[in-house]
């Protein structure tokens, strides 16, 4: 089922993931980070994250997971980290600890602390996580309906967060806590329209029983 905490109830009934909402930054959605800030939070790899850059993966061991992602423009990506992004990306990109649009995972029941944050100049991007697997059409919002692909709550960070500022040095992000207790492939993408569509997402593996 997919659950929620805060009285949510389920989305419909089955054999589903289950969502846990734990932290919500409120209605205001979002917070102010220093660029410089945001980039040191991306590059200080938790202990228990385990990278895999030939494969393009990170694993996660443990219950606990710091999951810091940002997003930017694909070439100012691959410049800025030394590293090469999915042939499949062809615009803006999520970064998470180094690698671009990574495979994520996780063990089931994990507890996942993400915090997003948008370093693109230019653009309003989100990180929502999915059962809707790509290739993505560019209004990607009915097609994820379509799958039933998301948890109620998830609403929340369906919303678009504004460019960063880099004459002020702030750019924009928000926090919010999910746990995944089935075991199976998810995507996490950004829902801009055109942005899947052109390769702005990544897939989240949950694994154990």
């Amino acid at each position: 089922m997919w659950g929620w905490m805060r009285g949510y109830g389920n989305l419909y009934a089955g054999q589903q993931p289950n969502w846990n909402q734990y932290d919500t930054l409120g209605y205001g959605y979002f917070t102010y980070y220093s660029i410089n800030e945001s980039l040191n939070m991306a590059m200080k790899l938790p202990g228990n994250a385990h990278v895999y850059p030939q494969n393009n993966t990170i694993v996660f061991t443990g219950t606990q997971v710091n999951l810091v992602v940002i997003a930017m423009m694909r070439d100012d990506a691959e410049h800025m980290f030394n590293t090469t992004a999915p042939s499949y990306s062809h615009g803006d990109v999520f970064v998470i600890y180094g690698l671009i649009n990574p495979t994520i995972v996780v063990s089931a029941g994990a507890i996942i602390h993400i915090t997003f944050i948008n370093l693109d100049d230019d653009m309003y991007h989100n990180f929502v996580i999915t059962t809707a697997p790509p290739p993505y059409p560019y209004n990607v919002m009915p097609y994820i309906g379509m799958y039933g692909g998301m948890g109620p709550q998830m609403m929340l960070y369906m919303r678009w967060l504004p460019p960063a500022n880099y004459n002020s040095g702030y750019a924009y992000g928000y926090q919010y806590t999910v746990s995944l207790n089935l075991p199976g492939t998810y995507w996490y993408i950004c829902t801009y329209p055109g942005h899947a569509e052109g390769g702005m997402y990544g897939k989240l593996i949950v694994v154990g029983g």
